[in-house]
């Protein structure tokens, strides 16, 4: 493992460089600290016998899929510091409070003051759409990801979550300062561009982002996967409260790259979100000037379906730009 992927017809980083992490599947045997098994073995009250470690992203935190000498098996995140211990200790109270089967399962959490640790399901066997040489969704698991979310956003988040909110100021508007650099991306003419970014401002300037649904806030192909019928989320540690087509509309930005609907299709009076979701992927597209190529690409790609999608649901110019697919 440890290869490179490609979603759809684009690419999506190796897991070394992936914005998150791929926690499945299990790519290779490792030893852990000996302070971490004693701490796993203790907690289960069972002897571990392998360890292996999964796809991990930018987190430093440790990530292993433990076997017993029982034959059973956990997942188990460990904290290395301050930081990764706030956000595991974020993650296991979002985990102790939901019910429901869109959740792993937790086996036991350890308070340590040194070394907390979330031990989990193990759901290395469970199918991961971004576990192949090309994310693959499987017949029927779209609309069991949108009949799951549609559940979750009908859960009042807990008090204690933080708001979800924009930036402090509208993208549109620094693009449109900055309108030789976006228009040097060659997603669309000056021409549509001159005409459409009044609106584009209007739109994500009047997005409301608060709300009391509960929101993950990081629905991405690898950060989910299929026990059966049953769809799992993970990695939890940046849920907030907010409005309940929140989840919704940042996977439906993405899902063309996998195969999956239109937004406009799918969200057709989700305008505000196209207009934010276009500014965030463009800005970033023609700033990270440094990033590598695979991931300008994407940007672009995500930048486009954006742009298409406001151009369909909002009093914009009809789409005249390139579609995403030829972005290369």
């Amino acid at each position: 493992m440890g290869r490179g992927k490609r979603s759809g017809n684009g690419p999506v980083p190796p897991p070394s460089e992936h914005p998150s992490c791929y926690p499945y599947p299990v790519t290779e045997a490792s030893l852990p600290p000996e302070s971490l098994r004693q701490l796993v073995d203790a907690a289960a009250g069972k002897q571990s016998v392998s360890w292996q470690r999964p796809h991990t992203g930018l987190s430093s935190a440790e990530r292993f899929v433990v076997k017993f000498s029982d034959g059973s098996g956990v997942f188990v995140k460990a904290a290395v510091d301050f930081e990764t211990g706030a956000w595991l200790r974020a993650e296991q109270r979002m985990l102790a409070t939901l019910q429901g089967t869109f959740v792993p399962r937790v086996i036991t959490w350890v308070e340590d003051p040194g070394q907390p640790v979330l031990i989990t399901e193990d759901l290395s066997g469970a199918y991961w759409p971004a576990d192949q040489e090309s994310v693959v969704w499987r017949p029927g698991q779209f609309e069991i990801l949108f009949d799951t979310l549609r559940t979750l956003s009908g859960i009042e988040a807990p008090p204690w979550l933080p708001a979800a909110a924009p930036v402090a100021r509208s993208i549109w508007r620094t693009i449109e300062r900055e309108a030789d650099q976006f228009l040097a991306l060659g997603l669309c003419s000056e021409s549509w561009f001159r005409q459409a970014v009044d609106g584009l401002i209007e739109a994500e300037e009047g997005l409301q982002w608060t709300g009391d649904s509960l929101v993950h806030n990081d629905v991405r192909s690898d950060n989910l996967c299929f026990a059966g019928d049953r769809l799992v989320l993970v990695d939890w540690g940046s849920a907030c409260r907010g409005r309940p087509d929140h989840d919704l509309a940042a996977v439906a930005s993405t899902l063309p790259l996998e195969g999956g609907p239109d937004p406009a299709v799918l969200m057709p009076n989700g305008g505000q979100w196209a207009a934010y979701r276009a500014a965030a992927a463009s800005r970033r597209a023609y700033r990270s000037t440094r990033a590598p190529a695979w991931l300008r690409v994407v940007l672009r790609r995500l930048a486009t379906i954006s742009l298409a999608w406001a151009s369909a649901t909002l009093d914009l110019p009809p789409w005249t730009g390139t579609h995403w697919s030829e972005i290369v």
